[in-house]
């Protein structure tokens, strides 16, 4: 979704970092934990910078606005190295967006639990740490949570973050399919008859959706049936399939 819109977009060490290779391409740096938020940070303010020096020699009808960066980064990550940078935003007047993939898992490395999971890492239950929370207390005003899964909102959302002249810090809230080991919904498939064959859903990334023979499949052993690529398959093609027993 990020592919939308014309900003920069920094990263770090987790899953999300297969963003950076197709079909998604859509991260531009990949430093280390933490990294996500402290080099959206460092970009952000010397774009403004670049910006202020530009608007004292010229025109201000020639001036370019700078360009808004997007920190990615993970609800485990966040925890552990992620806070400070975000305080350092909000101290230092930044406009980053923040994005926080919470899959309320350590999913990259095994599944361990992390402090938002409501569990310590021998299986008690403990306390569930917020992240829309720590958000606030850093003393970032603009804060949402998104459900990754309604394309519509999470643009919408987006959209909103990127016009204005605040940061934001948005919670990209989902449990992780592979942690949970169950299906979402009806497994689906692809009405061959419909089917343009324009390739929008390969886009997603999907490890389900498959091209194959020139035609577009879905793998109904990988398919969970979250529904992203039925709703944006401008054919309407994709059907549901087999109930999910």
């Amino acid at each position: 979704m990020l592919g939308k819109f014309d900003v920069i977009v920094t990263g770090d060490i987790g899953c999300y970092a297969l963003g950076a290779s197709p079909p998604l391409s859509r991260m531009d740096t990949i430093l280390c934990m933490g990294g996500g938020i402290t080099m959206a940070h460092g970009i952000d303010q010397a774009l403004r910078y670049k910006a202020l020096r530009q608007s004292l020699t010229v025109t201000p009808t020639k001036c370019r606005n700078s360009q808004k960066v997007v920190g990615l980064m993970g609800d485990s990550t966040f925890f552990h190295s992620g806070i400070t940078g975000l305080l350092n935003i909000a101290y230092n007047k930044g406009k980053a967006i923040i994005i926080v993939a919470d899959n309320q898992i350590t999913a990259m490395t095994g599944h361990q639990e992390n402090p938002g999971s409501g569990q310590t890492l021998m299986g008690e239950q403990t306390v569930t740490v917020s992240i829309e929370d720590f958000g606030r207390v850093c003393g970032i005003k603009n804060i949402a949570a998104v459900d990754p899964y309604n394309i519509p909102q999470t643009i919408s959302m987006l959209q909103e973050a990127i016009d204005s002249p605040e940061t934001y810090l948005i919670v990209s809230r989902k449990p992780c399919p592979l942690y949970l080991r169950k299906k979402l919904g009806n497994r689906l498939s692809v009405n061959e008859v419909k089917c343009k064959k324009c390739e929008q859903c390969l886009q997603l990334g999907c490890p389900a959706i498959e091209k194959v023979d020139e035609q577009i499949q879905i793998n109904t052993l990988l398919c969970v049936g979250c529904g992203m690529c039925k709703t944006i398959c401008p054919a309407k093609s994709i059907d549901n399939g087999n109930t999910v027993p």
